[in-house]
């Protein structure tokens, strides 16, 4: 409880007043004309879509105590039947960096990936698996090994249609201030989880962590590390190859000391070129804000930080994405009444970058945005309590 407390104070002492207004009322206050137990997709408090290789999408919602699910054939504009992926209604971790992951493989399998936790936030991380395209999942078995808690799961399919899946877990020693990242994989579409292991310790226990594969299949790694004394910097690890983490390093020298949870993940892309590209947010000595930085390799250095978004907004929740070749970036700003989405991409590997441009607004509480690809193009999908959720094409 006392971090917990220590997480709210930080974070009302570091982030401007107007974002805390851009969240007000986010969480607990249901959208117009729902119930508390009401799954419609209408009353959900954040969605994560999926592309299969067919073109039909895949949609997880979190509403009513419920993690759901349902297959669309256009493109979002109508849904299949929607499922329930937990057997009944539990405390669902989800916030803007705790949400449900989705992914799909080559074969047209979706799998999905999600927490619930208890009054203290100790995670339990669930598993499920759908066969038909997203017309029906069955639950995945359990992680072997126990953990006081495990939060923040990340999906990727890895080349083969390996899935891997990474999470952030507590350490069951309580003298441990940092938590783990873990890590396990299943080579039979999530039917049984071959591998488990820890990647890597004293990982920050609270904020989103970003999972890509370099273009020759290599898991690449990003989180808010704790660095000694107490600096809560980005670090990323590409591993040496398929199975064996490599070394980390850090992002950038923000210097953030702080004894409590940010509460604010990263975000991560990579581009054919082998390019990596991390956007984040730091409160540190050396800079204060978003920042955006690229790596020309996986193991080459990366650039200067460059802020992010308009500095006299409020600027929040950058989300990246690669679709052919083309560099994706998408965020939020805030001017005190009204929450936008801005988005703008790069051709040349995040060297240069279109004019950012307005894609939705909203004047109410607000999830994070998300971009994700089609294989045709970008889309944003976003949910906001006045408007619900929308898909909307950024190219």
């Amino acid at each position: 409880m006392k971090t917990r407390i220590l997480a709210l104070l930080v974070a009302a002492l570091t982030a401007p007043s107007a974002q805390a207004a851009d969240h007000k009322g986010h969480g607990p206050t249901l959208p117009p004309g729902c119930a508390a137990e009401d799954t419609r997709l209408a009353c959900a408090s954040q969605a994560t879509p999926v592309f299969l290789p067919d073109g039909a999408l895949v949609l997880g919602w979190v509403a009513g105590g419920r993690v759901m699910a349902a297959r669309s054939n256009d493109g979002g504009a109508s849904f299949e039947q929607a499922l329930s992926l937990n057997a009944g209604r539990e405390t669902i971790d989800a916030n803007a960096d705790a949400r449900l992951a989705l992914a799909a493989d080559s074969r047209g399998r979706v799998f999905a990936a999600w927490a619930t936790r208890d009054k203290s936030y100790n995670g339990t991380l669930a598993l499920a698996r759908s066969t038909d395209g997203g017309r029906s999942f069955q639950p995945s078995p359990p992680l072997a090994a126990a953990a006081p808690s495990r939060r923040f799961p990340t999906l990727k399919v890895e080349p083969g249609d390996r899935l891997l899946l990474a999470w952030i877990e507590k350490s069951a020693d309580p003298s441990r201030k940092t938590a783990r990242l873990g890590l396990a994989r299943s080579d039979d579409g999530a039917e049984t989880l071959t591998t488990q292991e820890t990647a890597q310790s004293d990982v920050c226990e609270c904020c989103r962590i970003g999972l890509e594969l370099t273009p020759d299949g290599r898991p690449v790694l990003l989180w808010r590390h704790v660095f000694a004394p107490n600096i809560r910097d980005h670090a990323v690890m590409v591993f040496a190859d398929r199975d064996r983490p490599g070394p980390i390093r850090k992002i950038a020298e923000d210097n953030w000391r702080v004894d409590a949870c940010p509460h604010v993940g990263p975000s991560l892309a990579a581009t054919p070129d082998g390019a990596l590209h991390v956007a984040w947010y730091t409160a540190g000595t050396a800079r204060k804000g978003m920042f955006f930085a690229s790596a020309a390799g996986p193991e080459a250095p990366f650039s200067e930080p460059q802020p992010l978004g308009d500095a006299a907004m409020t600027v929040s929740q950058p989300s990246l994405l690669t679709v052919r070749g083309r560099l994706w970036m998408a965020w939020k700003e805030f001017d005190g009444e009204t929450t936008t989405v801005l988005a703008r991409h790069s051709d040349d590997s995040g060297r240069s970058w279109s004019a950012p441009r307005p894609v939705a607004r909203t004047a109410d509480a607000s999830d994070r945005p998300i971009l994700a690809g089609n294989g045709k193009g970008a889309l944003l999908s976003w949910v906001t309590r006045a408007e619900g959720w929308r898909l909307t094409a950024v190219e």
